[in-house]
């Protein structure tokens, strides 16, 4: 199964084309473009330099959150495009599964963090036993004061990874409240990329779990802050 894998949860962009075991390439951005620039020319740029054409694809992945939502809007309308024009399935990845694969060498705790605005962070913890990342904590939305409390309560002493947009933003504050366990991840896997989106949403199709255009949703995990204004006001 060959497939084609986006992301745009971040200010990250990138893009993939993987099958059984192998990655036939990648491109991957991190800059100030805008996502509704850029996506759509990446994945011709990919192709081109591939020697591909879009309809060698068997399926199409997309990283569906959580994560910025707009990004989250371009990538999965782009997916579904591609899908509707090629009546081709869509595989679903959680950002979270995403950045929490790259680091799947480290053999203590992984926690992906993305930002979430307003003193919170879009995490989830998970630990490799053997050859399968399990997940210790579910995704959410937590109080940085919340979160750093609950890992406290999971992970003891033993190290914890963090990657995602919002490591370096809120570090400092993870190193003073687990004092000796917060590591940094390397750049080169802190923020996602398609090619790890890829390599899940494969597992994913073995196991049948695929989706359709009207049934891929993004998942916020929390409501746009537009959307919690206007439900306030009509309450």
């Amino acid at each position: 199964m060959k497939i084609l894998a986006i992301d745009a949860s971040t200010i990250a962009a990138s893009a993939a084309v993987a099958e059984e075991k192998k990655l036939h390439g990648e491109i991957f951005t991190d800059y100030k473009l805008k996502h509704s620039e850029k996506l759509l020319v990446m994945v011709d740029s990919l192709l081109k330099n591939l020697r591909m054409d879009i309809g060698e694809m068997d399926a199409f992945a997309v990283c569906n959150g959580p994560g910025s939502f707009t990004g989250l809007r371009i990538a999965l309308a782009t997916t579904k495009g591609f899908a509707m024009a090629l009546n081709k399935p869509i595989i679903t990845v959680s950002t979270l599964d995403c950045l929490a694969h790259s680091a799947f060498h480290f053999d203590q705790f992984i926690c992906p963090i993305l930002d979430a605005q307003r003193s919170q962070v879009y995490a989830a913890l998970y630990k490799r036993k053997e050859n399968v990342l399990e997940k210790v904590i579910d995704e959410g939305a937590y109080d940085i004061s919340s979160w750093i409390n609950q890992l406290k309560e999971k992970t003891g002493n033993e190290k914890i990874l963090f990657s995602g947009d919002a490591t370096l933003k809120y570090f400092d504050r993870f190193a003073q409240g687990l004092p000796g366990s917060a590591l940094v991840a390397e750049a080169s896997i802190r923020m996602p990329k398609a090619s790890y989106a890829a390599k899940i949403a494969l597992e994913k199709a073995h196991r049948g779990e695929v989706q359709d255009v009207y049934t891929a949703m993004p998942n916020y995990i929390r409501l746009p802050q537009a959307e919690e204004n206007f439900k306030e006001k009509e309450r």
